[in-house]
């Protein structure tokens, strides 16, 4: 039954379209009346109608209630999915969490786990640890018609190429080479699953989360150990050919001669990401400086980025002036995106945009200001993750949600 909901959907027929359309609306504005559907299909009243009714049969779509129509006096039906009809599940995979929500389609998170105990590494050993958390999670949801669970979308970190199903950064192991990661994972797993990029993800999950509502256009930076952006244009996530479009972290900028991981000596994230205010740190205490984390340092413990954020928020000199130099440089590179893409508002997200905003906004507003045209920039608005840690978590549920539409991208 749910199968056959995707394929009409994503069919050429008059009712696929109407019934595409529908849904998509749906998904974006949560409700719709019979003259918003035929106002955007361009199809009659009566066709529309028949349509909803069809829908409303088959239990996708039930009336939510009527408000007066201003024209005559008359009443208008509104209606919406229910909420009942399918489920999508999203996961977030971080170095040292992972995350597993439960969807409905109106975009409800219905249950969510953290696993705080986990730590990715690059093997297969990780690999089917995640698989046996997905299932175990799904198991523990046996109220719910398997049936009902239509897709499952999975973030990874690094090069992904979602509408292939590749990844070109993790778990790309050499004898998987002639199979897609996610037609494996759509195997282990007994559901159709899709791979996305993490920083694609939180982007995608912030922006469905009500800034939709007033913008269209936006560019979501991660910058958390490392650095990456998602790019907004026109509501739809842009891919680029491959869809690696977004790796700002690896444009080349500085003569530092200091090594990032992705191989190349320079690029914007050997200055600007918690790994390279880990690194400066780290350098600075060991040349005899002194911050509150000496003696975590010297004791040979681990340092964490939000180690890093505690000590600034206790006025730790160090770590302010490492953050407020991060936010400096950044705001200088975002101040070149807004001369090229001109976007609406930039959305700060990540592990680093939890710091002080006077310490690290505040100094990424005065770089723009000073990098950027002002013609370009004196409209975009700096706002910083409403959703936060589960950005990618929750953008991971929607896209699965989304991915019913072939058109998705």
């Amino acid at each position: 039954m749910f199968d056959t909901i995707k394929e009409e959907v994503n069919s050429n027929t008059i009712g696929g379209i109407i019934k595409n359309q529908m849904l998509k609306y749906i998904m974006v504005n949560g409700s719709f009346l019979i003259n918003d559907l035929s106002r955007i299909t361009g199809y009659s009243l009566t066709t529309i109608m028949k349509y909803v009714a069809t829908m409303q049969e088959d239990g996708y779509v039930i009336p939510l209630g009527k408000i007066q129509n201003h024209s005559k006096g008359r009443q208008s039906v509104r209606y919406g999915v229910n909420p009942d009809s399918c489920y999508f599940i999203g996961v977030d995979i971080k170095n040292f969490e992972l995350s597993i929500g439960l969807m409905n389609f109106i975009g409800e998170m219905i249950d969510k786990k953290n696993y705080t105990d986990f730590q990715f590494e690059n093997t297969h050993q990780t690999l089917d640890m995640v698989c046996n958390t997905i299932q175990d999670f799904i198991a523990e949801h046996n109220e719910i018609d398997q049936t009902k669970i239509l897709d499952i979308c999975i973030n990874l970190s690094g090069r992904v190429n979602s509408s292939a199903g590749t990844s070109a950064s993790v778990f790309n192991f050499e004898e998987m080479q002639d199979t897609p990661l996610a037609e494996l994972l759509s195997e282990k797993l007994s559901k159709k699953v899709f791979i996305e990029n993490d920083t694609k993800a939180m982007a995608y999950g912030e922006y469905l989360s009500g800034l939709n509502k007033k913008f269209k256009n936006l560019i979501y930076v991660n910058i958390g150990w490392g650095l990456g952006i998602g790019i907004i244009i026109y509501g739809k996530i842009y891919y680029g050919m491959d869809g690696y479009s977004g790796e700002l972290g690896h444009v080349h900028m500085y003569d530092n001669n200091v090594m990032c991981h992705c191989g190349k000596k320079g690029c914007i994230e050997t200055e600007v990401s918690g790994s390279a205010i880990h690194r400066k740190l780290m350098q600075r205490i060991k040349d005899g400086e002194i911050s509150l984390l000496s003696h975590r340092v010297k004791d040979g413990n681990h340092v964490t980025i939000r180690d890093i954020i505690d000590a600034a928020e206790k006025e730790d000199p160090m770590a302010i002036e490492l953050i407020e130099q991060t936010g400096l440089e950044l705001g200088h590179q975002l101040a070149g995106l807004i001369n090229l893409f001109n976007p609406e508002a930039i959305v700060i997200g990540g592990t680093l945009s939890s710091s002080d905003p006077n310490y690290f906004i505040q100094s990424i507003e005065l770089a723009i200001r000073k990098y950027s045209l002002k013609l370009m920039s004196q409209k975009v608005e700096i706002l910083t993750s409403e959703l936060k840690n589960e950005a990618g978590l929750i953008g991971a549920c929607m896209i699965a949600r989304a991915r019913i539409f072939n058109d998705f991208e």
